[in-house]
């Protein structure tokens, strides 16, 4: 299975130098504090450029990002082609039961998730929140 950076270049293939220009200045003015600083766009070549998307934008949006700006250019079949590519990113993380605050310990791993719960606290890492401080009760449902 292609990666997201493999997918992206073969979309930015595609483009003709005008479109692969007006893909990159949308990408510096979204309007966003995600978007990407002008400088570092100014010569990248479409390598680079995959590269720095799957970097700024994390694997699970640089594909979002990539088939909305294609869409903004006015290249759908070519969004199209790439959304048909990668699968959507869906992160589920059901609660199969619970712990009490009794509970020694529980431990639960499914599709790149991992669980840990103890009496004393827990953690969980996932794509979606790994990294992350959180503080106080948590729900997740």
């Amino acid at each position: 299975m292609a990666t997201t950076e493999t997918v992206i270049f073969d979309a930015l293939q595609e483009l003709l130098e005008a479109e692969f220009k007006e893909f990159k200045w949308h990408l510096s003015n979204s309007g966003t504090q995600d978007s990407i600083p002008r400088g570092k766009l100014e010569n990248t070549n479409r390598h680079e450029l995959a590269t720095l998307m799957v970097q700024q934008y994390k694997v699970s949006d640089a594909r979002k990002i990539a088939v909305r700006t294609l869409c903004k250019i006015k290249l759908n079949e070519l969004a199209d082609q790439l959304k048909g590519q990668l699968p959507e990113v869906s992160e589920e993380v059901s609660a199969e039961g619970g712990a009490s605050s009794g509970a020694a310990a529980a431990n639960a791993s499914t599709a790149g998730v991992k669980v840990t719960i103890n009496s004393s606290g827990g953690t969980v890492k996932a794509p979606v929140i790994h990294g992350g401080v959180f503080n106080g009760p948590m729900n997740f449902s």
